[in-house]
C-alpha cells in the first residue's frame, strides 16, 4: 500500500469523525457513519494483503527455529527446517501466508514437545528455557496479528474524541 493511500484514508476518516459525526443529530446517520469509519480502517489494514506483518512473522519464526536448533542440540525434538525459509524474491502474499502456517504448526509441535516428558526427562531447564522461547514467540506473532486488525466498530465509537457520546 502506498502512503498516499494510506493518507488518503486517514483523511476521510478524520474528515468523517471530525466534522460528519459532531454536526450529526441523528442516531442513525452516526452510526451509518460509524460502520464507513470501520469499513475504510479494514480497507487501510487490507490495501497490500497484509505482507509486510506475513514476512515479519515468517522472520520470528525462522528467528525462532534456528535458536530452538542451537538450543536442543543433542536431543531428539521434531523436525526444525532449515532457515531462512523465505527466498529473497518472494513476494506472493498467499504463498508467504502458507509458509507462515506451516511454521505455526511446527512451533506447535516444538511446544507440544518442550512441555513434554520426554523433552523434560532429556534437559529439564533447557526444555524450560524453549518452551517459554517458543510461548514467547507465539505472543509476539500475535501482537502483530492484532496490529493489523481493524479495531471492532464499538472501540471505535467508545475510542472516540467524546463526539459520539453527545446527542
Amino acid at each position: 500500500m502506498s502512503a498516499s493511500f494510506e493518507r488518503l484514508i486517514d483523511g476521510i476518516i478524520d474528515a468523517l469523525q471530525s466534522h460528519v459525526v459532531p454536526n450529526s443529530n441523528d442516531d442513525f446517520v452516526r452510526g451509518q457513519v460509524f460502520s464507513a469509519i470501520y469499513a475504510l480502517n479494514g480497507l487501510k489494514l487490507a490495501a497490500d494483503w497484509k505482507a509486510g506483518p506475513l514476512l515479519e512473522q515468517v522472520r520470528l519464526q525462522d528467528d525462532t527455529f534456528a535458536t530452538v536448533k542451537r538450543l536442543a542440540r543433542g536431543m531428539a525434538h521434531p523436525e526444525i527446517p532449515a532457515t531462512p525459509r523465505l527466498p529473497s524474491d518472494m513476494s506472493d502474499a498467499g504463498a508467504i501466508e502458507a509458509l507462515r502456517d506451516d511454521g505455526d504448526r511446527r512451533l506447535g509441535q516444538l511446544l507440544l514437545w518442550a512441555s513434554g516428558a520426554d523433552a523434560r526427562a532429556a534437559n529439564r531447564d533447557l526444555a524450560t528455557e524453549i518452551e517459554r522461547l517458543l510461548r514467547r514467540t507465539i505472543c509476539d506473532q500475535l501482537k502483530i496479528e492484532l496490529a493489523t486488525t481493524p479495531k471492532s466498530m464499538l472501540q471505535q465509537i467508545a475510542g472516540g474524541d467524546g463526539s459520539a457520546a453527545q446527542g
